[in-house]
């Protein structure tokens, strides 16, 4: 049995991993997620280190950042400079912005410093293919902590489904949007990124603790992808 239970209100892309994305009013999608997401890493052009900002200080200027696709090229800004591509002038500009040596390169590219041939860097998370947060989760955080700024930019998720529903109610089930399906397979374990300010959202501690308290840590849920398609805003989501 089929039930539409919502539609696409945001779909989002994230070029490089831990800096803020892009939104979209279609993508293509494969069976690793959104075309393009994800394929670039922050790292620490020294040691190979990948940014991790939700439990490393020094990496928290990384939230600051966002990044943008043009074509098959990744854009990376801040707040004093825009789109700068992938290269020489964005490492300086990182190095200079985070205090050390870093700059974006290619998920797989090789490590170097020293290190096997084979080693290659990789992500320090790769759950599933796609995220997905929905409205009723976002609007009932936020009416138990109204003095803190809910958005769903601290959560990240790539497709944000318009709904009355509770996503971690979906686990299991098959899910069909647009002309892509899967199924719903785990909910989200949400990290001090959460919490963290971002442009234009303040540093907010008693999100993280209220999702801790009231939702077992999680919000959102991962989803697998089983075949190619596109999502686009306004596609309505069907679960089986």
């Amino acid at each position: 049995m089929s039930e539409t239970v919502g539609t696409i209100k945001e779909i989002w892309r994230y070029p490089v991993s831990s800096n803020g994305g892009e939104g979209l009013n279609a993508a293509s999608v494969g069976d690793d997620g959104i075309e393009g997401d994800r394929t670039h890493l922050l790292v620490d052009l020294d040691t190979g280190e990948v940014a991790s900002p939700e439990t490393t200080p020094r990496w928290r200027p990384a939230l600051m950042l966002s990044a943008c696709r043009c074509g098959d090229e990744v854009l990376v800004s801040s707040n004093t400079w825009k789109m700068k591509p992938i290269g020489p002038s964005l490492d300086v500009a990182l190095s200079e912005l985070m205090g050390f040596g870093c700059g974006v390169r290619p998920k797989d590219a090789p490590l170097g410093h020293g290190r096997p041939e084979a080693s290659k860097l990789q992500p320090r998370y790769d759950l599933a293919p796609l995220h997905f947060l929905t409205t009723k989760s976002l609007t009932d955080l936020a009416t138990l902590i109204p003095s803190s700024e809910v958005d769903r930019r601290r959560f990240r998720p790539n497709v944000v489904f318009e709904t009355e529903s509770h996503e971690e109610d979906w686990l299991g089930l098959g899910w069909a949007c647009g002309s892509v399906e899967g199924t719903i397979t785990e909910r989200t374990k949400r990290c001090g990124m959460t919490m963290i300010a971002q442009p234009g959202l303040p540093e907010e501690p008693e999100i993280l603790r209220t999702i801790v308290r009231e939702r077992a840590r999680c919000l959102g849920v991962y989803a697998s992808v089983a075949g190619a398609g596109r999502l686009s805003v306004g596609d309505r989501l069907v679960l089986s």
